[in-house]
């Protein structure tokens, strides 16, 4: 740590060395977030907060969450295997189970299906981001406000409300093309109509846009097979039937068609891949939410509800670690319905048997819904003291259909009518309730003093059965098996600001964060190990948000030391993989943001973050076989990761301006596993990226010419290797991307 502390000092001086050159120039726009549950100004919010406007996104070329995750510090997506399977994650809190870091679309937390391995932070909704109006980052444990699975932080996307005066609409496109792959396109377009003035507008957005792929199958003879497509569109309607009542409705339908699995083998030559059987992942999802906004005289009132459902398939290649059971004929007996050992004649029988199903895919055809009600309360106005209590309740469900089926060799996709080689399927139910509530008191003006408080309780209950036993793995066909796992318990925060001068803030805090427990639906698990516990953390921070010189530089820093306890993480027996609670981390970190005009048409943006996440204790659970061990860094967590980004623009003409930006992004090192310098872990990150964009923009319209990527760097995200028998599998950021974007405002 006492590294990460010079590395932050001295990157604090970086950044605070532009204080010297500014000279006259406009003063940066403020900008007003709701992370407290309230409006409040974001330099004013006592928090490790990043709010990103829409323009912002539109220049950092985002159209996804995961496009972010340079530009706020601590905030990572890790990929953790099949195509559209990503988990978010804050401060180098990762592992396996429920959400770590709340992933929320305005009102609604969202999260992904358990699947077959019990782990619903997996998988993540990739929601197009267009039309937005901001996206807010909270670092750090957001328990009191936010509730569970926002134990590291929050990342919040705020689309854009109906205007109930003006009539506006947009359209934009873009075309590119992708070093070593194919083109890609998006068009986009929003309406905006007020019907009722004052009282009633509805607006409209839909959108389509291909991903380019740059991945070969060498087997299937297949180029550019990691393209995708997402489609969809959402609409939103205000009502404001009286001055002091406004309801809000949204609507939200989106398809992804992700074609093939993006991971690639350096042993084969860059991008190119050699497996078998392809890897799609076609999903679709949708949610409506219904709001209303009370204005009372002394507070105001927020309902909200919302339902979401999200369906999809999952294909996982088997092909490639089938010889681990052909070799040693290993279910030789059971394929037989013989006891004692095979003998060599049966053997070589069984062996062709399984040689007859390549090549192999696993199918897992799954879902995830839930319906999401909650109530705020929130005082008013600027007395000494402030407020805010709600209750939530979710109600949420999800299952998997897991089945092993054959494979064409020719076209690498599952062979129909589906011939199942075993089948086991699992369904979840988790119902969630909590009040919570939080005051603010100021003794004198420049004093504040938070406490928070919740108090949650969650009951979680899963079925499962094997339907077809297994002659290739470890699955028995058997009677429908019942778990189930509650739990209730409190969370608290406490926080201090003092607001020096109007331009100087300090605050510390102790917040706390927790995530529910959980059922595992794998088959032959070890008495004990059918349920996993909640896990929590404790979160130590102090922090200052600056403004210098009029308002030209904002420079803002918070140090943390994060005590994670009885841990969620993925472990295994000789057979099965599992969830379980096992063993301590602690994890300190330093962020920095910057943001100056140095001159008047020049602005400068950065933030780094330093993160050391480290276990505290062995992770020894009986017969669970967890790798890490006391001191191991948690794996797929960077150490370093640096941003910045300079924008320079001028006027041409009378009518005219043109700017030019660029963007530098720095990932440090991470290990695949815990046990660093094992035979399994592998090393990633490292990497440098650079992002150029030129445009020029009218009153009513933009053109820009954008290149990602520009040095074509192969930075690796995340590299694996599974077994002995498997290459390195390598997920890359994708080459060198040129391309050029319209747009037009009405």
């Amino acid at each position: 740590m006492e590294n990460l502390l010079k590395f932050g000092c001295a990157g604090m001086a970086l950044l605070a060395g532009t204080m010297g050159t500014v000279a006259s120039a406009q003063e940066l726009g403020e900008i007003v977030v709701t992370a407290l549950r309230r409006e409040t100004a974001l330099q004013a919010t006592p928090i490790a907060i990043t709010a990103v406007t829409n323009d912002e996104l539109r220049k950092l070329g985002s159209t996804s969450a995961e496009d972010m995750v340079r530009s706020v510090p601590g905030l990572n997506f890790t990929n953790v295997g099949p195509p559209g399977h990503r988990r978010i994650t804050i401060r180098g809190i990762q592992g396996a189970g429920e959400n770590t870091a709340g992933f929320y679309v305005g009102e609604t937390p969202l999260t992904g299906p358990g699947g077959a391995g019990s782990d619903p932070s997996g998988m993540l909704p990739d929601i197009q981001l267009y039309d937005v109006q901001r996206v807010e980052v909270l670092r750090g444990p957001q328990g009191t406000l936010y509730g569970a699975g926002s134990m590291s932080g929050a990342f919040k996307v705020i689309f854009a409300s109906p205007d109930l005066t003006d009539y506006a609409g947009s359209v934009d496109g873009s075309v590119s093309d992708v070093r070593h792959g194919g083109m890609g396109y998006s068009t986009r377009a929003m309406v905006n109509v007020p019907l009722v003035a004052d009282r009633l507008a509805v607006r409209a957005v839909a959108y389509n846009e291909r991903r380019a792929g740059y991945v070969d199958n060498s087997i299937l003879d297949q180029r550019d097979i990691n393209s995708a497509r997402v489609y969809g569109g959402r609409v939103a309607v205000t009502f404001k039937p009286v001055d002091n009542l406004k309801i809000d409705f949204m609507a939200l339908v989106q398809n992804q068609r992700v074609a093939d699995g993006g991971f690639w083998y350096p042993a084969n030559g860059r991008y190119i891949v050699d497996v078998a059987v392809k890897t799609p992942f076609p999903n679709n999802f949708q949610l409506y939410n219904a709001k209303a906004t009370w204005d009372l005289p002394f507070a105001t009132l927020i309902a909200t509800s919302s339902r979401w459902v999200w369906k999809g398939t999952r294909y996982l290649d088997m092909t490639r670690t089938i010889p681990l059971v052909i070799g040693p004929a290993t279910y030789c007996a059971r394929y037989l319905n013989i006891t004692g050992p095979c003998s060599p004649a049966q053997q070589e029988s069984y062996r062709g048997f399984v040689r007859s199903l390549l090549p192999l895919v696993n199918m897992q055809p799954l879902s995830a819904e839930a319906w999401i009600h909650e109530a705020r309360l929130t005082s008013i106005g600027e007395e000494p003291l402030s407020w805010a209590l709600g209750g939530y309740w979710e109600d949420r469900k999800d299952k998997t259909d897991i089945m092993g089926i054959s494979a064409d060799a020719a076209s690498g996709l599952p062979l129909f009518p589906i011939a199942v080689e075993y089948r086991r399927n699992s369904k979840t139910d988790i119902n969630q309730k909590a009040v919570f509530g939080e005051v603010s008191y100021r003794p004198v003006p420049t004093l504040t003093a938070t406490v928070g408080l919740r108090r949650y309780w969650y009951d979680k209950g899963s079925v499962a059965q094997v339907t077809d036993t297994s002659f290739i793995n470890a699955t028995v066909a058997g009677p429908p098996i019942s778990i189930n796992a509650d739990a209730k318990g409190w969370v608290t925060k406490a926080n201090l600001s003092w607001e020096a001068t109007p331009d100087l803030m300090l605050f510390a805090q102790r917040s706390e964060g927790f995530r529910p427990g959980g059922v595992n639906s794998a088959p032959d698990l070890p008495p004990g190990f059918e349920a996993y516990e909640a896990d929590s953390l404790v979160n130590y921070e102090i922090g200052v948000k600056s403004s210098w010189l009029g308002k030209k530089l904002t420079l803002n820093a918070s140090a943390y030391q994060i005590e994670w306890d009885n841990m969620q993480v993925s472990a295994r027996t000789a057979l099965t993989g599992f969830v379980t609670n096992v063993g301590k981390a602690r994890i300190r970190g330093l962020e920095v943001e910057m943001a100056s005009r140095p001159v008047e048409r020049l602005t400068l943006r950065g933030n780094i973050n330093l993160n050391e996440s480290k276990l505290r204790a062995d992770q020894i659970a009986g017969p669970a076989q967890a790798p890490g061990r006391n001191g191991d860094p948690i794996p797929f967590e960077p150490g370093f990761t640096a941003f910045g980004t300079a924008e320079y623009a001028a006027p041409v003409g009378d009518a005219l301006s043109a700017y030019g930006r660029v963007d530098y992004s720095y990932t440090g090192r991470s290990h695949s596993q815990y046990r660093v310098g094992s035979a399994l872990d592998d090393v990633m990150g490292g990497f440098s990226q650079v992002n150029l964009r030129l445009g020029i923009e009218g009153d009513d319209w933009g053109a820009s010419v954008f290149v990602q990527n520009l040095f074509d760097t192969v930075g690796r995200v995340r590299v694996q290797t599974t077994s002995a028998l498997s290459q390195k599998q390598t997920l890359s950021i994708a080459p060198r991307m040129v391309g050029l974007e319209l747009r037009k405002n009405f």
